[in-house]
C-alpha cells in the first residue's frame, strides 16, 4: 500500500512560487529586479557575481530602486 507523503513546508513553498509567479507574469528578470531592490531597502549590500565580471557585466552600474511599498502591503508574508 502507498501513502501520500505531504510536507506543509514543501506545499508552502509552491503556493509562494505560484503567488510571485503570477505577481510578475513569469518574468523571472522583473522579480530580481524587485528581489533586489526590496533587498536594498533593507540595507542590504547586495554582492555581484565573479561570474559577471567573466561577462562583462560587473561594469553595468546598479542603481538601487525604492522599494515597492504596495506589494509588501499586499503580501503580508514578505515583510
Amino acid at each position: 500500500m502507498t501513502t501520500a507523503w505531504h510536507d506543509p513546508i514543501v506545499t508552502e513553498l509552491h503556493a509562494v512560487r505560484e503567488r510571485l509567479a503570477e505577481r510578475f507574469r513569469n518574468d523571472l528578470a522583473a522579480y530580481s529586479e524587485s528581489a533586489d531592490a526590496h533587498c536594498r531597502a533593507l540595507g542590504f549590500q547586495v554582492a555581484q557575481s565573479p561570474m559577471d565580471k567573466d561577462h562583462g557585466l560587473a561594469d553595468v552600474p546598479i542603481v538601487p530602486k525604492p522599494a515597492d511599498q504596495a506589494l509588501r502591503e499586499a503580501d503580508r508574508t514578505n515583510p
